[in-house]
């Protein structure tokens, strides 16, 4: 069962409805409306359908996740780039940079060495193990990015702070959901 706080505000005359759901399903987070009508400002309007709930396919969120995290082709390339860093300042929403990224000493931003999402689910992993060849203090922030260098940054997460010397590993798995 889904609860939903509500609230109605208005904005240039328009009614917003916002609100924040608990104890959603994960069909509940990517969605849309479709409104339907026919023969529109003529005096034979007719409305079908207003506003109403559309289903994402099984389909179309295995394209959402290739779009968004599995593909690897140039100019399409998903979200599966991990970056490390240091900085403590902690994830924020508004982001588009990991702050201090670590780029060299074996932890520089990489590829996930492996990439899966498995059809018919909503699931996609990101998995990269980087290895050390230097000293790292303090490793404690990830982020995921769609390019090499600069991109954009999709993901990031705090993590205990780690330091590594040359030789250590660290594995960095990303297990990701869109609706």
């Amino acid at each position: 069962m889904t609860n939903c706080v509500e609230h109605t505000s208005t904005i240039d005359g328009s009614q917003v409805k916002l609100g924040k759901q608990k104890g959603l399903n994960e069909d509940s987070f990517i969605n849309g409306y479709v409104t339907v009508i026919k023969n529109v400002g003529k005096p034979d309007e007719q409305i079908l359908c207003k506003d109403q709930h559309n289903l994402l396919t099984t389909d179309g969120r295995d394209f959402f996740h290739a779009q968004v995290y599995t593909n690897t082709s140039t100019g399409t390339v998903g979200a599966n780039f991990i970056a490390l860093t240091t900085d403590s300042s902690g994830a924020d929403a508004g982001d588009t940079t990991l702050p201090s990224e670590i780029t060299t000493g074996g932890l520089g931003r990489a590829i996930a060495t492996t990439i899966t999402h498995v059809d018919d689910s909503n699931t996609t992993t990101l998995v990269k193990t980087f290895t050390s060849s230097g000293t790292h203090t303090a490793v404690q922030m990830s982020g995921t990015f769609n390019a090499a260098s600069s991109g954009i940054l999709a993901h990031e997460a705090v993590f205990t702070a780690v330091t590594l010397v040359s030789s250590d590993t660290l594995q960095v798995t990303w297990t990701l959901t869109l609706g």
